[in-house]
């Protein structure tokens, strides 16, 4: 028995998309601690329309605060300039956002050249000009 198959390449894959902006909800999300700086962290699991889920790091120090600040603009979450707000894991579950999407390269044996890791999705910011995307079913 034979079976017929149209051969695509590794980028060709549901967890991967092409880079561009597009909207996403919070899957899941779990507080950490960052094993390369020792500051708090939430571990987001993004998930697009079609199904992709992206991981994306939100860490808490003075050098990262504008990732925080423009997480809460693009999730619709924004308090006033000075406020100081508490961002609770298990709350942000189900934000939305559309995300700017870029295509990190495949990690690749230096040896053989052999695929260590595929080419993945990376959040590149996220965006907010573009309000807070309406939620669709999946």
């Amino acid at each position: 028995m034979s079976v017929k198959h149209t051969f695509g390449d590794e980028d060709n894959r549901p967890d991967f998309v092409e880079a561009g902006v597009y909207p996403a909800t919070i899957k899941k999300a779990e507080e950490k601690i960052s094993k390369s700086s020792g500051n708090d962290m939430i571990e987001i699991l993004w998930q697009l329309e079609n199904g992709c889920t992206i991981f994306d790091y939100l860490t808490f120090s003075e050098k990262s605060a504008f990732k925080a600040d423009t997480f809460l603009k693009a999730t619709g979450h924004a308090p006033k300039k000075g406020d100081e707000v508490e961002i609770n894991a298990d709350e942000i579950v189900g934000y939305r956002a559309f995300l700017d999407l870029v295509i990190e390269p495949a990690v690749k044996d230096k040896d053989t050249d052999a695929v260590i890791y595929p080419a993945k999705n990376k959040v590149s910011k996220y965006v907010t000009d573009k309000g807070v995307p309406e939620s669709t079913p999946f």
